[in-house]
């Protein structure tokens, strides 16, 4: 879940991706994955052989890749990885609360039976319930949480709808204000009162994760002091401060997660299953339909379309690849993707974060499918990751030189971007006939531009003849990077917030200023990421508008408009300077970085060529 700019510092990290992350890199026993089950001959067979028919998916015609469907279930569970995450995390987190739940009512019942009460088992029952309410998280003080918080936010931006704000920082309101429920619940489950009535789990997770530090001293000391006002006041208690507890529950949820596997796609279970969850002696399986049901209103239709061109480009690939007699067995690709966890478990920039924010995947599950094939791709180019005679460069390496210095040597670009968009980001949802709506106005809007520049020319021959021929020259015409200035302000649909009406504004560098984003040069990947592109958004289209700025286009011209994330953009480069931090061929780390790089762009080009080249159904 992601911090949005505008809501209310009491609104709650919950639990967080980047939280869950880092409880799952150290919860070593936990594997993620996606979709990487492999099949015979026969059974690819049999699949193709009995193909469904029209209207056969709740998707639209069913997607097929030379015949081979994509099934509805891959789509459901591919979506339930990625936009889903948030509510899918929230579930897993939910099954092992209710698991600890159960445990300490057990605890509870052996206490009252060791003190050796004569009770009848409705009376001992009615006994584990009182006892069992210590752990019962108070409904009001989420409700009081809540309203405040929508107070707060009302009061800084009248002018901005609370709901949508939830939904572009949490995908829905329904869905945070669960989380904000369960993160009551789970602070009353591990974190009851004072810490001399917490379980033992939690004191134990604490003091493992901070050696050093007496955490539980500070919190009760602070306790103590939170208590004696309210007795004072006679207020309900004030809750903790909100990074505190963030940092005792990030060391509960860590030990949590290493009591169970947790499997995914990637682990080979089932299209029906979206994960299992195995604590040794119990376990503990989320359905597929069951929970797409409840999260398939907040998916959009270009989630779903999306969705539907990642699973067959890969399938097209897989496809080409067993061909070719390349594609990695499963289980041996496995180990190479524990190894590599492993090896990255230690940084924050860990695996998963290098699916989701380095390369802008949906899903760990997502990247890790896509990079199966990508290992397996590297066969056909085994002799690109060989060092050549004499120390040279293999002559493809060569030609993706200037790419790659572009993008890693830190080349930058002074573009300002006007975008037209399908999407409305006022109100964060795409427009009815966006993408066509958006095509014929950046028509429009392109044919005004060249009309501008066509008398910019024409003007700029006049002063020329004039200069030659010894005439006055005059003109009314405004230059074009001022008559730009305004043109972008006009049209480009590029939305930033309102500034807050009370209180302290946000930063204001990632702004996005119309399309002018800072005003001056950046590099590729601040550019990427300042227009909304992602490596995976490059992959799905195969087109990436950032890199035609970078090395295509001309400084002092205008192009477009191209087909990105969000709509159609039209680029006018200002200027471009060359890599000031060139890679160093001379070290095997920069090599092997363009190595890496080529390998990427090849295999996305390889990808769409395997799709175009297929017969398919759906897309």
């Amino acid at each position: 879940m992601k911090k949005h700019p505008l809501l209310p510092i009491g609104l709650p990290a919950a639990f967080s991706a980047a939280a869950l992350a880092t409880a799952s890199a150290v919860a070593a026993p936990l594997s993620t994955g996606a979709f990487l089950e492999t099949e015979s001959a026969a059974e690819v067979s049999l699949r193709a052989t009995v193909l469904p028919q029209a209207g056969d998916s709740e998707f639209g015609d069913p997607v097929t890749v030379n015949g081979v469907r994509i099934s509805d279930l891959a789509i459901k569970r591919y979506l339930v990885y990625g936009p889903g995450r948030n509510a899918l995390d929230a579930r897993k987190l939910q099954i092992l609360m209710d698991h600890e739940r159960k445990l300490r009512r057990t605890e509870v019942r052996e206490q009252i039976l060791d003190k050796g009460e004569d009770l009848d088992d409705a009376a001992l029952e009615a006994a584990v319930d009182a006892r069992m309410k210590d752990f019962d998280y108070d409904p009001g003080a989420v409700t009081r949480r809540l309203e405040k918080e929508k107070a707060s936010f009302t009061e800084r931006y009248p002018s901005l709808s609370y709901e949508t704000e939830l939904r572009r920082a949490y995908r829905s309101g329904d869905w945070y204000r669960d989380q904000v429920r369960q993160t009551t619940e789970f602070d009353q489950l591990f974190f009851p009162g004072h810490p001399d009535t917490w379980p033992a789990l939690s004191i134990e997770a604490i003091n493992l994760g901070s050696p050093q530090v007496d955490l539980i001293a500070d919190y009760q000391k602070e306790y103590e002091r939170r208590l004696q006002v309210s007795i004072e006041t006679g207020e309900p208690i004030v809750p903790e401060q909100e990074m505190m507890m963030q940092i005792l529950r990030d060391f509960v949820m860590s030990a949590l997660w290493s009591l169970a596997e947790v499997k995914t796609g990637s682990d080979g279970i089932p299209e029906n299953l979206v994960m299992i969850i195995d604590g040794g002696d119990w376990t503990a399986e989320i359905e597929t339909d069951d929970v797409y049901g409840e999260m398939k209103e907040y998916f959009s239709v270009q989630d779903i379309e999306d969705a539907k061109l990642a699973l067959a480009l890969m399938e097209a690939a897989r496809q080409k690849l067993t061909a070719a007699d390349v594609l990695i067995d499963i289980d041996e690709f496995r180990v190479t993707v524990d190894n590599q966890r492993e090896a990255m478990a230690p940084s924050m920039f860990n695996f998963d974060f290098m699916a989701l924010q380095g390369h802008g995947f949906p899903s760990p599950e997502a990247y890790e499918e896509h990079f199966h094939l990508v290992e397996s791709y590297k066969a056909l180019h085994e002799d690109i990751f060989q060092d050549q005679p004499e120390g040279g460069l293999h002559p493809k390496l060569q030609e993706h030189l200037p790419i790659a210095n572009g993008i890693m040597g830190l080349a930058k670009c002074h573009a300002d971007t006007l975008l037209v968009s399908a999407f409305d980001f006022l109100n964060y949802d795409w427009k009815e006939d966006g993408w066509q709506a958006a095509y014929d106005r950046a028509l429009k809007i392109r044919s005004q531009i060249d009309a501008q520049l066509a008398k910019a020319a024409e003007n700029e021959k006049a002063r020329a003849l004039a200069a030659q021929t010894g005439q006055p020259f005059a003109s009314d015409l405004m230059p074009f990077d001022r008559w730009w200035t305004d043109f972008l302000r006009q049209n480009s649909d590029f939305w930033d917030p309102p500034l807050p009406a009370v209180g302290k504004g946000p930063p204001e560098f990632g702004l996005k200023n119309y399309g002018a984003f800072r005003d001056q040069a950046m590099t590729r990947n601040d550019m990427k990421r300042a227009i909304g592109e992602s490596e995976y958004e490059h992959y799905l289209s195969d087109f990436a508008v950032v890199d035609t700025m970078f090395f295509d286009m001309e400084p002092g011209t205008v192009a477009g408009p191209f087909r990105g994330p969000q709509g159609y953009y039209i680029i006018y480069l200002k200027a471009r300077s060359a890599p000031t931090n060139p890679l160093n061929l001379q070290t095997e780390n920069h090599k092997a970085m363009l190595r890496e790089d080529w390998l990427r762009k090849s295999f996305q080009a390889y990808c769409h060529e395997a799709l175009g080249a297929a017969e398919l159904t759906g897309l």
